[in-house]
């Protein structure tokens, strides 16, 4: 043990740094230099890029490597604090320096902030109809990190109805044709049509994993009923393929029943909310198909939320006053797992209550938006005047302005500001 140890300590910094360059070489036989200096990733391995690699003679490692006792507060930061921040406070840092300009511009930084950054950015909401006259907008829960550029989506080619969020991208239809786009990039995809009729309000989840997705790749779920019939089919799209395709799997469960569009993917898993107060499930991998029962009082409604990174039914009232009452189900079996008291402060004169049709007998109207957010537990709570975010682990209540009258026709897609690119699809 001794000599080994002489050995070990006899071994300069230079040579252990060339054996280190020496066993890179060995084990990494597709990167291959170039006369130019110029090295290349093969298409095997993720995607085909060639960049100009410089090298440091004296260390024989590249010019860009930093070493661990070399590093800066500054270095720290771009490669380790970076990839948690939301989209539009990255797109400003790129006035930083030309170094973080080119990090941020980086498709690796894009991968690694799509996976780490998981929080609750805001909510498009749009109010639903047929002939797509109204435009979507975008309520941020913080204007100066969390905003977009177009929250019109003027970007695409017509003009479209939100249905669908996840992990940053939206999936939007038009006329005749489905879009995927990200907000922020304003990067957007057409989807090619569909075989199934799939109604003027489609219920279709897009389905998007970044976590070891360096590929980007997608779903569509379409949960499509029968006409006259309580059966619901699922026709996916998967953009590896780029193409559609009808799964084997129906649900022969939902009876006297209508699917309500704006659903969660979350998990490997699509949900859509029914009028029967009932949960459609669906495993996109599994291509298997369920529907979970919620045991709530007839007349009572809510939205599904991730809560304790699971999903959740949450139903709210107004009890009286400033007080109101959330019901949380979750578990297999969707039953009630706490009910939660909370004053949210809702002040109202005695002349608004009497004018306000959205009152009744003093009562306040709210509902519950749909909400996905890693980290933090919120239950987001939607009056005629305010939008309420309480965090069920702090008791913390936040308040912001309801963007206009509550109304039953506008739906709110929840959102995260996300740098994540779209799988380029095959022709």
């Amino acid at each position: 043990m001794e000599s080994l140890k002489d050995n070990m300590m006899a071994i300069s910094s230079d040579e252990f740094e060339n054996n280190i360059m020496a066993d890179a070489e060995e084990f990494s036989p597709a990167i291959q230099q170039q006369d130019s200096g110029t090295h290349k990733v093969p298409e095997d391995d993720f995607k085909a890029v060639a960049y100009k690699q410089e090298w440091n003679e004296v260390s024989k490692l590249p010019a860009d490597y930093i070493r661990r006792e070399d590093m800066e507060i500054k270095d720290v930061a771009m490669k380790h604090v970076l990839p948690f921040l939301p989209g539009k406070s990255l797109m400003k840092f790129r006035a930083v320096s030309n170094e973080w300009n080119h990090w941020i511009v980086c498709p690796l930084l894009a991968y690694q902030q799509s996976t780490s950054f998981q929080k609750l950015s805001g909510y498009f909401y749009q109010v639903v109809d047929v002939d797509f006259q109204s435009d979507p907008n975008f309520l941020s829960l913080d204007h100066s990190a969390n905003g977009i550029p177009n929250p019109s989506l003027g970007f695409l080619p017509e003009r479209i109805k939100v249905l669908s969020s996840s992990s940053g991208l939206l999936l939007c239809q038009g006329l005749e044709s489905y879009y995927v786009c990200n907000p922020l990039t304003e990067d957007w995809k057409r989807i090619p049509p569909h075989q199934y009729y799939h109604g003027s309000d489609p219920a279709v989840i897009l389905a998007f994993d970044p976590q070891g997705n360096i590929e980007s790749y997608f779903h569509l779920v379409a949960a499509v009923p029968l006409l006259d019939q309580p059966v619901v089919f699922f026709e996916i799209y998967s953009s590896q393929s780029n193409s559609w395709s009808r799964s084997s799997s129906e649900c022969l469960e939902l009876e006297d029943t209508t699917l309500v569009g704006g659903g969660l993917y979350m998990k490997g898993m699509a949900y859509w909310s029914t009028t029967s107060n009932g949960v459609l499930a669906f495993d996109v991998k599994n291509e298997v198909a369920a529907v979970l029962r919620v045991p709530i009082p007839p007349g009572r409604y809510g939205a599904l939320t991730q809560v304790k990174d699971e999903l959740s039914y949450v139903t709210v009232y107004n009890d009286c006053g400033d007080v109101f009452m959330l019901d949380i189900y979750g578990g297999m079996d969707m039953s009630l797992n706490h009910s939660v008291c909370i004053n949210l402060g809702h002040k109202k004169s005695c002349q608004t209550l009497e004018e306000d049709p959205f009152i009744d007998n003093g009562t306040v109207l709210c509902s519950v938006l749909p909400c996905i957010n890693s980290g933090d537990d919120i239950v987001v709570i939607c009056t005629t005047e305010r939008i309420y975010l309480y965090y069920l682990s702090g008791q913390k209540v936040e308040t912001f302005m309801t963007p206009g009258q509550l109304n039953p026709k506008r739906r709110f897609i929840p959102y995260t500001n996300s740098l994540a690119a779209i799988h380029e699809l095959k022709n």
